[in-house]
Order: structure tokens, then sequence, then C-alpha cells
């Protein structure tokens, strides 16, 4: 039988909500607590959180920061997600966003680079670069791009969905295709630790600067 016909063997949805909430949380993205202190989130700003287990995550990132404005959540994928109180939770296309250009100040994409080519991955950027305001951010985790191959392979081997495996980056790869979808300004950012799976992590914040005559306050 190929490797991609064999039968899958699935957990039971009700142990899959419980994996998706707190413990998914707690382990995968266990660094995004120290994310609210590095970036200077103030209570004002707008988040948007990005994929399938968003809701959770825009919780724990609003109550840290104590936003003031409801977080939005754009689940990527159809399952049914993990409930989150206070967290305003819609499903879309990462490339195709149903909000307004300039409607968020800041936008977090946990874990999902891996799964887009870069020509995928340059159209998510350019859609995040509209829906961002003047001076917004966005901050994206993945697993990183090793420089040995063995490790590489074992990535691979390990986070491959459904026959597909998972497209590892460097910061300079990461780097410019943000740059080519507008962004003026891209750093790593020293966001740890994250507990699993374990390996290192490309963390990286990227800035839209976009002076209109609004914005500059020539208009």
């Amino acid at each position: 039988m190929p490797r991609d016909a064999r039968p899958l063997v699935r957990m039971p949805p009700a142990l899959t909500r419980w994996w998706r909430g707190q413990p998914r949380l707690a382990l995968e993205d266990s660094a995004a607590a120290q994310l609210v202190a590095l970036t200077a989130m103030a209570p004002v700003e707008r988040l948007l959180v990005l994929g399938p287990d968003a809701p959770g995550l825009a919780a724990l990132i609003a109550d840290t920061a104590d936003l003031e404005p409801v977080p939005l959540a754009v689940l990527t994928d159809a399952r049914p997600p993990a409930p989150a109180p206070g967290v305003d939770t819609v499903q879309a296309e990462a490339h195709r966003l149903p909000l307004d250009e300039g409607s968020v100040d800041f936008a977090v994409l946990p874990h999902q680079l891996r799964g887009w080519d870069d020509a995928y991955a340059l159209r998510v950027l350019e859609e995040i670069w509209r829906v961002l305001a003047h001076n917004g951010v966005a901050v994206m985790w993945e697993i990183a791009a090793s420089r040995s191959d063995a490790v590489n392979a074992g990535w691979s081997l390990a986070l491959r969905r459904n026959g597909r495996e998972p497209v590892l980056r460097t910061f300079g790869q990461l780097g410019q295709l943000a740059y080519d979808a507008g962004f003026a300004w891209v750093q790593t950012l020293p966001l740890r630790p994250f507990l699993f799976p374990p390996g290192p992590r490309l963390t990286v914040l990227v800035r839209k600067e976009h002076y209109t005559p609004e914005n500059t306050g020539r208009g």
C-alpha cells in the first residue's frame, strides 16, 4: 500500500478538542505570553490571530495585554475551534481576510508558514499588509530551517501532513518574502521558550509603514 494511502489513526473528537485548547497552547505556543512585553503592545490595539487554533491564542494575548477592542480569530481550516470567550471568530482563507484595509494593528501567525509554498506565503503576507494600519506589526513564528540536511530531513518526516512536506525557511528567505509583500521593516524577535516540538524557531516581526496625507497630518 502506498505510504500516503495508509489508514490514519485519528484522535477521538473530544480528545482533539481538549488538545487544541490549553494543552496545545501551553506547549506549542508557550512563548506567546512574552509577546506583549517584547513588542510593547498597547491596550487599544486591535488584534488579529490566524490559524486553525487561533481563538485560544487570541484570548491569551488579549488577556495578557488587557486589550480593550475584542480580538479577532480567523480560522484557516474547517475543524471546529476550542471555545474562547471574548474573541470574535470567523472562518476564512488566509489570503482572503474578511477585513477592511487598515483595520487591525497587530497580527499573529503562529506555526502557519511551513504549510505554504513561497507563492502562497507571499499572497498571505500581502493580505496581512493590506489589513494592517499604518505602523501596524505582524509577528510570525515557525520551525526554523537548519544548516544540517539531516535535521531538516527529520523535521520533514515529523511535520509532513497529508503527504506534503513542510517548507522550512531561514530568516533571510522569510525576510525577502516580507519585503516583496511591501513591509519596510523586518527583524527577528527573541520570543522564547517554545516547549513542543523541541527545536529552533524562526520568530520574525514585520512592520507596515504606509504613509498617506491622513496619517502624516498633511491631509
